[in-house]
């Protein structure tokens, strides 16, 4: 009856370690999500801002005697073309912060679950013992019974 009620016990002390493992999965899922949302949103203010320079420019070109307004063209290509370096090294610098962490995390996962398999490879080893003595104590006691209904 006993070695019931601490198998039960085993299995809810599993049952709580994957249920934290899946919280913990799903709290760092979020939490990546959000990286990547902030991550689009500096994209989208950079990309918002080239084209609200490009626009200002063009119309600077339209004002402009047709020298300036070359001028201009050139300055607008020079524009886009930093932007979309800029633009480039953010989505990479992203893209690359976003794999850190993803890795970070599987990690942090990937030792929690050795941990706990270890923790519960631990506490299996400990219930098989009891189990094996208390099984050896009833064969004792067993042939002890044995050997008094003999001698009775």
């Amino acid at each position: 009856m006993a070695s019931a009620t601490n198998g039960a016990g085993g299995n809810t002390d599993a049952t709580r370690y994957k249920n934290y493992l899946s919280q913990l999965e799903r709290q760092q899922d979020a939490e990546l999500r959000d990286e990547v949302d902030q991550h689009k949103e500096k994209i989208s203010k950079l990309v918002n801002s080239h084209d609200d320079q490009a626009t200002q420019m063009k119309k600077d070109y339209h004002v402009q005697i047709s020298e300036e307004a070359e001028t201009m063209e050139r300055k607008l290509a020079l524009t886009r073309e930093r932007n979309n370096i800029l633009i480039t090294q953010e989505r990479e610098r992203g893209e690359k912060e976003a794999e850190r962490i993803r890795t970070q995390y599987q990690q942090k996962i990937d030792n929690e679950k050795k941990v706990g398999d270890e923790q519960l490879s631990r506490m299996q080893d400990y219930y098989k013992k009891a189990s094996e003595e208390q099984y050896r104590q009833y064969q004792k006691d067993q042939v002890r019974q044995t050997q008094k209904g003999s001698q009775s």
